[in-house]
């Protein structure tokens, strides 16, 4: 469809962040003029707590003007990219974006020119800056890891060459890499890609797998020395930037800005590894269940099941995630299905609007949905996901001051997969067909499977390889290989054939340039599944913890605010009981499954 064929009450309701474009443009003068302030707050800033106090008060409040001016033109350009008013709006706020970090980048440097004892004295004698107290603190803590500003300007000036690694590596895979031709399942000739290989191991035919698998790793194969060069090179300059910044590891500096310790991390991967029998046991029941006397490492993505799917109307999909989320309480379930009325969804798809979906907004707005709604099962959980996000935004909004009324990545997707995880036992407890659960419970499996123990996989691989590189180590594609297949013999067992070629993976792995980021999404999975697992149990003060939590905004740091939802991820009670569900799941699905067999 057209934008202009969809009902109005199918489309998000922009007007309460700004009623029309002229009252946008006008804010956008505004927060642009507004900018003018900053050369004079920085000669005033550290002259007393008074205008500490006011400098960082303006900070805030302009960078939520300009947020809002910013958040406006990217929904209305993610609504449909070929709008040329919202192409030009989307150009003078990305403008608008770059012109208020390069006024505000002096704040962080001044700030850390203060001595701790200075510091103190103007927290004490100001009852206005100590509303900011935490976000200063947070600041203050890179302290021990800022340079001189001289040093810092020469870092600063060699961060694109810094990321020559990654830009590169996504350049040769997603344009010089080749693979050539294979026959499809009808016997026609199609050009294998990155992207549809995923496809091609669905396939029901064995043989198509096997040559999908053989002949991607085939044109790897033949980049391993390049792929490896690049690896290397990142490393190695996360390692040379970390000895810089004063850090005792790559590992360490990645992690520093969400509080967590490389101690954390490595007892997240000890606790996930510790329970690979439950992994295999998987495995497994998944080749009883497609009936293969020997799996490969490229029958894994096989689906179990025949696809099933149940066909929602958009109503239904809000009906369904309502009353999943009525585990929460009348507060939550009112306030969500008062945001689906005040039209905070964008519900179907049209030409020209952005794919995927998202949920969006600032402190000062609404926590807009995007979706690109086809009717499907998992466009429901898509909704239900996305509300996750938005609830928490909402909560988070309602209960901070402006400084504190976001939240960082590192918990970002922990509400969001608590409602997916809500909504599918909901549907398990309320489906009469043996058919549809076996399909919930597989869809489940698949999560936890992909989230949790392959992340890990990941994950360890980046600590393997840091280390290695930190030890003077030379990472040769050979040694890069050796050490990825090693990890696949450990998360694999004896259940699953590990064809050579798998030893390449970790060549189509882009997050291994993104600075230990994978190991978040299983903190995603397993903090929810903790949650889930207290709230379905009725365990005292769980829903209370949750909405806590729900409300904290960036008060605490990632780590503490997990604990204040009763999840401590220094803990290994938090994976037993991830990895728990896992096991019921899994019972449960061999269960229904021995039924009809």
């Amino acid at each position: 469809m057209n934008r202009n064929e969809i009902k109005e009450q199918d489309k998000w309701d922009l007007t309460p962040v700004f009623p029309d474009a002229a009252a946008w443009e006008e804010a956008f003068r505004n927060a642009e003029a507004a900018l003018k302030k900053f050369p004079a707050l920085e000669e005033t800033m550290l002259q007393s707590a008074e205008t500490l106090w006011q400098t960082v008060k303006t900070i805030i409040e302009s960078g939520e003007e300009v947020t809002r001016v910013y958040t406006y033109a990217h929904l209305r350009y993610s609504e449909d990219t070929r709008n040329p008013d919202a192409k030009k709006f989307m150009g003078q706020a990305q403008n608008l974006i770059t012109a208020y970090s390069e006024a505000t980048a002096f704040f962080d440097t001044a700030l850390l020119e203060l001595d701790p004892a200075q510091l103190e004295t103007f927290l004490n004698q100001h009852d206005g800056l100590k509303e900011y107290e935490i976000l200063l603190r947070n600041a203050y803590r890179y302290k021990p890891h800022t340079l001189s500003k001289q040093e810092e300007k020469l870092l600063a000036a060699f961060q694109k060459e810094r990321e020559t690694a990654s830009d590169t590596y996504e350049t040769l895979t997603s344009a010089d890499l080749k693979f050539g031709n294979i026959l499809n399942e009808e016997g026609e000739e199609t050009e294998l890609t990155d992207t549809n290989y995923t496809v091609f191991l669905r396939s029901p035919n064995r043989l198509v797998r096997k040559l999908a698998f053989k002949k991607l790793y085939a044109a790897y194969a033949s980049h391993q020395n390049t792929f490896a060069s690049l690896y290397a090179g990142q490393l190695e300059t996360e390692k040379v930037i970390a000895k810089v910044r004063h850090f005792d590891s790559a590992l360490q500096m990645s992690l520093f800005s969400d509080h967590v310790t490389p101690e954390i991390y490595t007892v997240m991967i000890d606790n996930i590894s510790g329970h690979l029998d439950v992994l295999f046991r998987y495995y497994a029941l998944k080749k009883k269940v497609l009936g293969l006397k020997e799996m490969h490492i490229y029958d894994i993505y096989l689906p179990m099941l025949p696809d099933f799917q149940k066909k929602y109307s958009y109503e239904e999909a809000v009906e369904e995630v309502l009353h999943a989320v009525q585990i929460f309480g009348d507060e939550y379930v009112s306030i969500l299905k008062q945001g689906y009325a005040d039209r905070w969804v964008d519900v179907w798809p049209n030409e020209g609007k952005v794919g995927g979906a998202f949920s969006g907004g600032c402190a000062t707005t609404n926590p807009y949905i995007l979706l690109n709604f086809q009717q499907t099962e998992e466009d429901v959980s898509t909704l239900a996901h996305e509300s996750g996000h938005s609830m928490h935004s909402w909560f988070t909004r309602k209960n901070n001051p402006l400084q504190y009324a976001d939240y960082t990545i590192f918990v970002a997707e922990v509400p969001s997969t608590v409602n997916e995880l809500v909504l599918a036992y909901y549907r398990l407890e309320h489906s009469k067909s043996r058919e549809e659960k076996l399909a919930i419970l597989n869809h489940l499996l698949e999560l936890y499977k992909g989230t949790i123990f392959r992340q890990m996989m990941f994950a360890e691989f980046e600590k393997i390889t840091h280390e290695l590189s930190e030890q003077g180590e030379v990472l040769t594609a050979e040694l890069l290989c050796e050490k990825y297949y090693a990890l696949n013999q450990k998360y694999f067992g004896d259940t699953v054939i590990l064809d050579k070629e798998i030893a390449m993976e970790w060549m189509r792995v882009p997050h291994f340039y993104y600075h230990f980021y994978v190991y978040k999404y299983a903190v995603g999975l397993t903090a929810a599944s903790h949650i889930v697992r207290r709230i379905r149990n009725h365990e005292p003060g769980a829903l209370e913890d949750y909405f806590a939590f729900l409300k904290l905004g960036t008060k605490k740091n990632p780590v503490d605010s997990l604990k204040v939802a009763g999840v401590d991820m220094t803990k290994p009670e938090v994976f037993d009981s991830a990895v728990e569900m896992f096991r019921e799941i899994l019972d449960e699905f061999e269960t229904l499954w021995n039924q009809a067999s």
